[in-house]
């Protein structure tokens, strides 16, 4: 089928431009502080590396890809492109040579996925430039390890398991809500331990601290996880009037919750958790982290814990299908960053906004 002639080409471009976003809904921040959500998908799952050998095989424009590269749904300029990208790029598994001197070694077992991933985009009209960028960005999320300590996190699993994920989540985003079912089905099928880390988008989520603090001083009467399931499963907002409601419900001493969601204490753990965020290179939530390598779909958490399984020699059970665990419906939201302040975000005589509810008060 000719996309370019499908009525369906310009919907499909524009998923993948969504998906290509680090498969995200991003947060636009003005310097009015205000945030614009749009859906995000994740990328689809990516075919398995096809077997390659030492043999180029010419594609339809004359482009020389190694053989084994099915290329076919890319015209002769995409194919062209391709090839370039393939001779030019080195090695994802960090050998001294290239992209396509490893396809045709055949010893690299992410280049083949790598290349799949280059061909969707390219397919779906992204440019060379742009499909070296995410390239990049995917052979570093792949390569890199981070150390997170989660002493202090409160956990669901098993202490002793081998297989650790590290959630980062804003009890305000949306796309942290529809993570919440899916992700645990999945730790439930795998056993892994799942740990919760908190990231406010403070500049998004005006009540986002506020609800950190307080699942925190849950957490200080082992009542964590009942508040974080009331949280992500109330629609009505996390004003504060409506976070002290939760704590009730959650079955938490009231008094005590007070004084310590007001301590020092739930603010610096809350600091902490932003802190350890920051510097494993977070760019939004949720992001996970699977015993020390990012994942930014639930699709990619499963590929790395079975990775993980199968290298300890575990016994695997069948692979979750992506509509399993909702993996098509959780996006990201992004980080933002202040911006400057302008005396022209808002006119003098500007009407005063409506009252929204109180949020929580943090200090």
């Amino acid at each position: 089928m000719n996309l370019r002639k499908s009525k369906l080409f310009p919907f499909l471009f524009m998923l993948l431009a969504a998906s290509m976003a680090f498969t995200a809904c991003k947060h636009a921040q003005s310097s009015q502080s205000a945030a614009v959500e749009t859906q995000g998908r994740e990328l689809p799952p990516e075919p398995a590396a096809a077997p390659a050998t030492a043999t180029p095989t010419a594609g339809a424009g004359g482009a020389a890809l190694p053989k084994g590269v099915d290329a076919k749904d890319l015209d002769a300029a995409e194919q062209k492109v391709l090839a370039e990208i393939l001779a030019e790029q080195f090695d994802p598994c960090g050998k001294p040579r290239s992209f396509a001197n490893a396809l045709e070694a055949g010893d690299c077992p992410v280049a083949g996925k790598l290349t799949q991933t280059l061909i969707t985009y390219l397919q779906a009209g992204a440019g060379k430039k742009a499909a070296i960028a995410q390239l990049l960005k995917e052979v570093e999320r792949i390569n890199t390890l981070v150390q997170i300590d989660n002493s202090h996190a409160p956990r669901r699993g098993p202490a002793d398991a081998k297989v650790v994920v590290t959630e980062f989540s804003d009890f305000e985003c949306p796309f942290c809500r529809r993570a919440v079912i899916p992700l645990e089905k999945l730790q439930k099928h795998y056993g892994f331990a799942l740990y919760y880390r908190f990231f406010p988008l403070k500049l998004a989520h005006p009540n986002a601290e506020g609800a950190a603090r307080a699942a925190w001083a849950a957490q200080q009467q082992n009542k964590f996880w009942e508040m974080h399931d009331l949280m992500f499963a109330n629609s009505e907002g996390l004003d504060w009037d409506s976070v002290k409601k939760l704590a009730v419900k959650a079955g938490v001493d009231m008094k005590k919750f007070l004084a310590d969601f007001e301590s020092p204490a739930s603010k610096a753990a809350v600091d902490a958790d932003v802190k350890a965020g920051d510097e494993a290179g977070l760019d939004g939530t949720p992001t996970f982290y699977v015993n020390g390598r990012k994942a930014e779909t639930l699709a990619q958490v499963q590929e790395i814990v079975r990775e993980l399984m199968q290298g300890a020699g575990a016994n695997l059970p069948e692979p979750l299908a992506g509509e399993e665990f909702g993996a098509g419906d959780v996006g990201k939201t992004a980080a933002v960053k202040p911006a400057a302040p302008s005396p022209a975000d808002k006119p003098a005589d500007a009407a005063p906004a409506a009252a929204a509810p109180a949020a929580a008060p943090v200090k």
